[in-house]
């Protein structure tokens, strides 16, 4: 007897079959656990620097050429890249496939605190991380006003980074670019020594 027989003769038993399938497949369905970006680590070390107020130019010689210098000397590079933009430097280093990550990561770390003090004043302290595709940021906010930038800056971390830092599962915010707010006090040292 063939399929078609059976379906056409016992229809009872063709609507359970799909039934079973059916419920079968949505009860796999729950207990699979899938992820769209799957997760993996590729040898690959980043190393980046916010210097804020500065130029592509002054970035590179400033922070970027140094940077690159100290992490050269790691064990296992295959390759170092870097990107020197307004206010930011990017380095991106590419280790041998065998290299050991955590190690290469503590020792570029050591190197980094060692050349942090040359860096201009007002450049950040150098963020490194190793390369891991579930730390990949999953949004890009861009905003525009026409306030000042240094008014712009001050809403942005006083106002909405607080804000969208309190939503679940946010683990990081990064604000990239504008002008933080600056107080200068300039003293007159003759008028300082007059007053005692």
């Amino acid at each position: 007897m063939s399929l078609t027989e059976i379906a056409i003769k016992r229809p009872s038993l063709i609507i359970v079959l799909f039934v079973v399938l059916t419920v079968l497949g949505l009860f796999s369905y729950t207990q699979l656990s899938y992820e769209l970006i799957p997760k993996f680590e590729a040898p690959i070390l980043t190393a980046t620097t916010v210097y804020p107020g500065a130029g592509p130019m002054e970035v590179e010689q400033s922070v970027t050429k140094k940077i690159e210098d100290a992490l050269s000397g790691l064990a296992g590079v295959n390759s170092i890249r870097s990107t020197s933009r307004e206010n930011i430097s990017s380095v991106i280093i590419e280790l041998e496939q065998d290299a050991n990550i955590q190690q290469s990561l503590q020792e570029a770390q050591r190197k980094l605190n060692e050349i942090q003090p040359t860096f201009p004043r007002d450049a950040k302290v150098p963020v490194l991380g190793k390369f891991s595709s579930d730390e990949f940021p999953i949004m890009n906010i861009g905003a525009k006003s026409k306030l000042d930038a240094g008014q712009m800056f001050d809403l942005a971390k006083n106002r909405i980074v607080p804000l969208l830092s309190s939503i679940e599962g946010v683990a990081r915010i990064t604000i990239v670019g504008g002008q933080e707010r600056e107080i200068r006090i300039n003293i007159n040292k003759r008028n300082l020594n007059n007053v005692n």
